[in-house]
C-alpha cells in the first residue's frame, strides 16, 4: 500500500463508522450542501439524482472505506470500475473528489462534535485520499 493508507489507523476509522452510521441520513444532507457550496457545478452532475441515489452514493463511499480497510482482495477493481462509471457515465472530473473528501471531512466533524479529533480527522484524511487514488486510477487518459 502507499504512503497515505499507512497513515490510516484502522481500529479508530473502524470504531468511528460503527458511530456514524446511525447518522448516515444527516451525513449524506451535509456532505452534498457542502459539496455544492463549494462546487456549484457539482449540483448539475448530482442533480438527476435523488436524495436516495445520494444516500446511496454515501453509502457506497463509506463502504469503499470498511472493505479497504478489510483488505477486501476484489476492491481495487471495484473501486477502479466505479471510477470508470463516474468518468464515463456522469462525466465527473477528477478535480470533483477532492471537494468531495473534504465535505465528507466536514460532514463528520458537525456529526461527531465533540467526538472529533485530530487524528480521526489525519485517519479519515488518508482514507478518502487512498479511495479517490483508487477511484481516479479507473480513469482513461483523455484523448483531447
Amino acid at each position: 500500500m502507499d504512503a497515505s493508507a499507512a497513515k490510516i489507523n484502522v481500529e479508530l476509522l473502524r470504531e468511528h463508522l460503527v458511530e456514524v452510521s446511525a447518522h448516515e441520513g444527516e451525513l449524506t444532507v451535509q456532505v452534498y450542501e457542502s459539496l455544492f457550496a463549494k462546487r456549484p457545478d457539482a449540483e448539475e452532475l448530482f442533480g438527476a439524482y435523488s436524495r436516495p441515489n445520494q444516500q446511496r452514493m454515501m453509502s457506497e463511499t463509506l463502504g469503499a472505506v470498511l472493505n479497504m480497510l478489510d483488505r477486501e482482495p476484489w476492491l481495487d477493481e471495484y473501486v477502479h470500475a466505479m471510477g470508470s462509471r463516474h468518468q464515463f457515465s456522469y462525466e465527473t472530473p477528477t478535480d470533483m473528489y477532492a471537494p468531495y473528501a473534504e465535505a465528507v471531512l466536514e460532514a463528520l466533524a458537525k456529526v461527531s462534535g465533540a467526538d472529533w479529533t485530530e487524528e480521526l480527522a489525519a485517519t479519515w484524511r488518508a482514507a478518502l485520499d487512498r479511495i479517490n487514488e483508487m477511484m481516479t486510477a479507473g480513469y482513461v487518459p483523455s484523448t483531447h
